[in-house]
């Protein structure tokens, strides 16, 4: 009997040994939910294809301006973004005309709407960092990791539904992350080539920019027509 009890305390040290090791693996994951085959999933440029012309109103650090950004019609293989921007209090149009690519990325553009696109880059385009591939369209999904300094944090898709935005209403979903005491926000629609809408924040809680989708034209979009 006494053999039996030494046998059974022995066990009993090894399971909560191998407990105490695989416990802070547990806690490290981050689960995501089961994600069907039938789920949307959106990338950067998805929707492109039927041409729609999509306004923003842009605040970047206190610059403010209209950025209208129309797909033109494929040829062959290539497709074209003509940008139309215009700084607010002012009657001059920047017009500028590049060549889609996967990154969203224009460094070759005119030195007057070169600030502009700068702008663009860290904001409407910035999503590429996350979704040149494809990523699910469901509550919880995760769109990866972000190192913001030695914080790190997760962007997860953290609401979806009906929401009313400056063009309309449409089926949204949300992308947040979290920086210092405030909820970094985009909001995505399927089918639409770039971001509806966003709200970014730095550490001091000083907001860095916002956009918003304020007309949209895409007869031929679904979902849109």
């Amino acid at each position: 009997m006494a053999n039996i009890k030494l046998v059974a305390i022995f066990a009993i040290v090894i399971v909560s040994a191998a407990a105490g090791l695989i416990w802070p693996f547990f806690t490290n994951l981050h689960f995501t939910p089961l994600l069907s085959n039938t789920a949307s999933q959106w990338q950067m440029g998805k929707g492109s294809q039927y041409d729609p012309e999509m306004v923003y109103q842009v605040s970047f650090n206190n610059t403010n301006f209209t950025a209208d950004m129309k797909f033109l019609p494929m040829q062959g293989q290539n497709q074209s973004l003509l940008v139309q921007i215009k700084p607010s209090g002012s009657d001059k149009i920047i017009n500028q005309t590049v060549q889609i690519g996967l990154v969203y990325d224009y460094p070759n553009v005119s030195g007057e709407a070169k600030p502009y696109f700068d702008m663009l880059d860290q904001s409407v385009f910035s999503m590429r960092d996350f979704a040149t591939t494809s990523q699910y369209l469901v509550k919880g999904a995760d769109w990866g990791d972000m190192y913001i300094g030695a914080n790190h944090e997760t962007l997860d898709v953290t609401d979806t539904g009906n929401m009313t935005f400056g063009f309309g209403s449409a089926n949204a979903y949300l992308i947040s992350y979290r920086i210092g005491a405030n909820e970094n926000k985009i909001w995505i629609v399927d089918n639409l080539p770039l971001p509806v809408k966003s709200q970014i924040y730095d550490f001091n809680g000083t907001m860095v920019y916002n956009f918003e989708l304020v007309s949209l034209k895409a007869p031929s979009t679904p979902g849109f027509s």
